[in-house]
């Protein structure tokens, strides 16, 4: 997966690059937790009869206080006696990978972001079910919780009066770039064009695709592969057609909702529409912003990511030419 990338700044490369944070710029680290492994809580309670998961529970409260929370002995056993948590837990073992396999992966990503920003994250990762909570991941100070019932397929009755497009992102591999996604969110520029929401989304998917890979970063958009074949045989065509309607630089809404946010199709007014990928904009947008740390290879992750001129100058120092 990786090895199409390692030409490139944004591939997976060893932390002791020159692509990596100088000392001057290093970020600081978010928080001083000590890492620790992944903590599978469901898995380490569910398989247990009342009474010896009560006595795991005292054991855990200690070392957890991040999900023990004071009233935790009146809140937690219900949770998580309940037949239909127990039931989702049962599905998600079905199609998951195994933990050691999750653990592996997820300790690369994190390994990954710090020799990037040169300092240890002290990240903690709890997975857990959610009971269809609406977030796949959330993240908290310190740590991410990961729900594995987010991610049982697209085919699950759990997400039945759901949209076929929004089921796709159920997909079980999808839960390592929810991940990523949850660690990078750039913060809006403000300038209000389209432009702007278009790079915004680009550099959290050019941070999925740095520290995971390009993959992953397609997961995240949920395309499938006829989907990425479409937009590498038609990029050109599509990219005349915004310049030539002059989106990227309006601050209408309605094109936000039409090219940036999750939907079955890109609405561009063409009669291709049916076939060009939801978020259209948000894919452009990592070519742009791949296409701008290419042509600035002097740059760390950190400083492209937020350190970057106004979405114009990116544009203009990116030398994008599909």
């Amino acid at each position: 997966m990786f090895c199409s990338l390692q030409a490139q700044p944004y591939g997976f490369l060893p932390a002791a690059t020159t692509h990596g944070p100088t000392r001057e710029k290093r970020p600081k680290p978010r928080h001083n937790l000590p890492f620790l492994p992944t903590v599978h809580f469901a898995d380490s309670l569910l398989d247990l009869d009342s009474a010896a998961m009560l006595v795991k529970l005292e054991a855990m409260a200690p070392r957890h206080p991040l999900i023990f929370e004071p009233n935790w002995r009146e809140n937690l056993p219900p949770y998580l006696l309940d037949q239909g948590l127990r039931q989702l837990w049962a599905d998600a073992k079905k199609v998951r990978r195994p933990l050691a396999d999750f653990d592996r992966r997820t300790k690369q990503m994190l390994d990954r972001i710090d020799g990037l920003q040169a300092a240890p994250s002290g990240l903690r990762v709890y997975t857990y079910i959610s009971r269809a909570e609406e977030f796949d991941v959330l993240k908290t100070e310190g740590a991410l919780f990961v729900a594995w019932d987010r991610f049982l397929g697209a085919e699950h009755p759990l997400y039945a009066n759901e949209s076929a497009y929004l089921r796709k992102s159920h997909d079980p591999e999808r839960i390592y770039s929810a991940m990523a996604a949850a660690l990078y969110e750039a913060t809006p520029s403000g300038g209000g064009q389209l432009l702007d929401e278009m790079l915004r989304r680009g550099k959290q998917l050019l941070f999925i695709q740095t520290v995971l890979g390009e993959e992953d970063a397609y997961l995240y958009l949920s395309y499938s592969a006829d989907q990425q074949a479409f937009l590498a045989e038609n990029e050109a065509a599509l990219w005349k057609s915004l310049a030539r309607e002059r989106w990227l630089f309006d601050n209408r809404a309605d094109l936000k909702r039409k090219l940036v946010e999750v939907a079955p199709f890109s609405k561009m007014g063409s009669e291709r529409d049916q076939e060009i990928p939801g978020q259209i904009g948000v894919w452009f947008g990592w070519r742009i912003m791949q296409a701008y740390w290419r042509s600035n290879p002097q740059l760390s992750l950190w400083e492209v990511l937020e350190a970057s001129p106004k979405s114009t100058e990116i544009l203009k120092q990116s030398n994008y030419r599909p």
